[in-house]
């Protein structure tokens, strides 16, 4: 596909020797003024725009085309800018430059140097885009891997890999802080389109027609300060990836139209009755159940079974609590280096509280609390953990025993030693959570009045020989 040139320069002639010199190897549209370069810029994707200097109203005035520079920087900054100076005004030139434009060449035009110095200056602002897309893809990949190596997590990867290749819907689901925004960026990676761009858009936080302005787009004059037309992500995004997060928040108005995408491809911006056609993957995610919202009439059915096409469930952090020493230590090296602290391990007991806590936050709450500890930590070792939001202990939890109960089954432990690992653990906990003391710890498991001896023989039983043996 060709890329387009927008040619801005009052001169008819200038214009139409430049579209004969560039025709056969990009799309080439034009203006006239400043004007008429923002009606094209509004309705069309420029990979280049060429600016001639001399602008109306004072072709005479360079100023004019160095203040139009600048506001073209600020304005569109992705589109590189090629400056058209007098043959010898190297010292404009020289200005341009500093204030953004990429190259220039003069008049009267020499064929070799615009058609080289265009094809360079697109060559180069290929190159600069794939050079920040792939630092990206990297810092996204290296900061945000999906870690774990246990069960749940590796069928998750499992899932990701032979989903990627294909164009279907994805809904992916999970409580909050699972990664569900981890899994749709490593779909796209995986994906024929990973070199294309990634969207991630919240569909609770936004108005409804700001929201369906942001996906679709807007003409002028669609609403109050809609000043300008305005390409929306479903056309910025073409060739890419568009995740829609918390899908369950989409506005009832704006369900009908992504509804007609993923029927038919096609969509209208907000204020235009005419189609256009889409190039995107969609990816949606929720943590609310669907299923409930479609009954209680606020989620269309017809949506729901357009979005739910291939399904992924990202696992809470209590059903792979066994990966919580890889992600603590994961979070710990970055958060230290990010910190530039020298840091080099986690307390033993202090990892042992962060495997007995019910992570009602997930991962990210796990990332937060190391977070915390680094910040907070002198030495080069995490000797304290900040107090956890949520309940301290997973024992009372029937589910989680049961998963405890299935890992050290799987690693083919009998149903006595498992007993006998499991009292001793709990032993273990509550006297760390009761400073050592026997009688307590005995009152904290609920034994009462026989808390000092019943604690007594247990200890001597599985031969743990800390605590104290005083009443307090």
């Amino acid at each position: 596909m060709n890329r387009t040139v927008l040619v801005v320069d009052d001169n008819e002639i200038n214009r139409l020797n430049l579209k004969l010199l560039l025709k056969d190897s990009y799309e080439v549209l034009e203006a006239g003024d400043a004007t008429q370069a923002e009606e094209v810029l509004s309705g069309h994707r420029i990979d280049l725009l060429v600016l001639d200097l001399a602008l109306p109203p004072e072709p005479d005035n360079p100023e004019i085309g160095m203040q139009y520079l600048t506001h073209l920087r600020k304005e569109t900054p992705e589109i590189p800018i090629v400056v058209i100076t007098g043959h010898d005004d190297h010292k404009l030139a020289s200005r341009a430059m500093k204030q953004g434009a990429l190259d220039f060449f003069g008049k009267p035009f020499r064929p070799e140097e615009v058609r080289d110095t265009i094809d360079q200056a697109i060559l180069t602002r290929w190159q600069q885009l794939r050079e920040q897309e792939l630092t990206r893809q990297l810092d996204a990949h290296i900061g945000n891997e999906i870690l774990g190596e246990s069960k749940p997590m590796r069928r998750l990867r499992e899932l990701i890999t032979q989903v990627a290749s294909a164009p279907s819907t994805v809904l992916i689901r999970g409580e909050t802080g699972t990664g569900k925004e981890l899994v749709a960026r490593s779909l796209h990676r995986q994906s024929p389109r990973g070199e294309g761009p990634f969207i991630a858009i919240n569909c609770a936080s936004m108005e409804a027609e700001h929201l369906e302005s942001v996906l679709f787009g807007h003409e002028k004059g669609a609403f109050a300060g809609a000043n300008r037309r305005k390409l929306g992500w479903f056309e910025r995004a073409s060739g890419g990836t568009l995740l829609l997060d918390e899908i369950g928040g989409l506005p009832a108005s704006v369900q009908g139209k992504l509804l007609r995408v993923l029927e038919s491809g096609e969509f209208s911006r907000l204020g235009s009755e005419a189609f256009l056609n889409s190039d995107i993957r969609l990816i949606c995610s929720t943590k609310q159940p669907l299923e409930q919202l479609v009954e209680q009439g606020k989620f269309r059915d017809d949506l729901y079974y357009r979005i739910n096409v291939v399904n992924i469930e990202t696992p809470p952090l209590r059903a792979h609590i066994d990966d919580v020493p890889l992600l603590a230590n994961h979070f710990l090296q970055r958060k230290a280096l990010l910190c530039n602290k020298q840091i080099t391990s986690l307390d033993e007991r202090r990892l042992n509280e962060l495997m007995t806590y019910d992570w009602p936050g997930n991962v990210r709450e796990l990332e937060n609390v190391i977070e915390r500890a680094v910040v907070l930590v002198d030495g080069d070792r995490i000797e304290h953990i900040p107090p956890l939001a949520g309940p301290r202990t997973r024992m009372a939890s029937g589910e989680l025993l049961d998963a405890w109960f299935a890992r050290l089954s799987d690693a083919g432990v009998d149903a006595d030693a498992l007993i006998e690992m499991f009292e001793k653990r709990l032993l273990e906990t509550a006297l760390e959570r009761n400073s050592g003391v026997k009688a307590r710890a005995g009152r904290w498991l609920g034994y009462g009045e026989r808390a000092k001896d019943k604690m007594r023989y247990l200890c001597e039983k599985h031969r743990i020989s800390s605590g104290e043996e005083r009443e307090s």
